[in-house]
This record gives C-alpha cells, structure tokens and sequence, in this order.
C-alpha cells in the first residue's frame, strides 16, 4: 500500500510512477511528483519505482501571469 496525496493506494511489485499515474484521475498535467522526499520529473516517471510503504505527493503544472 502507498499513500499518494493523502490517499491509499494498492502497490504491486515493480511498480513505476508513470503505472501509479495511469491508475489516477485528473493526472494530466502532472510534471513531478515527490517520492519519500525525493523529487522524479516527468521524464523519469517510467523508470522510477515504487518502493511499497511510500508517500508521494503529485506536483502539477501550474501556470499564471
């Protein structure tokens, strides 16, 4: 089990944080996420494993003038 924005979420062994996001709404502009701390960036989301245990906050893309 994991914990991503304050929600459990099922983990399965070798999970990779682009599969966690596949299985999330509203995930579209996702351009980093921190993972026990540790910021991954987009294009690292389909190399990076899931430990099991792990708490990660989505980090969307925000733009303003």
């Amino acid at each position: 089990m994991i914990t991503v924005d304050d929600k459990k979420i099922e983990w399965f062994d070798g999970m990779s944080v682009a599969d966690m996001l596949e299985d999330m709404e509203h995930t579209e502009f996702c351009a980093a996420v921190r993972l026990n701390s540790r910021i991954v960036s987009s294009p690292n989301f389909s190399a990076t494993r899931i430990p099991d245990h792990s708490i990660i906050q989505t980090l969307p893309l925000i733009a303003g003038g």
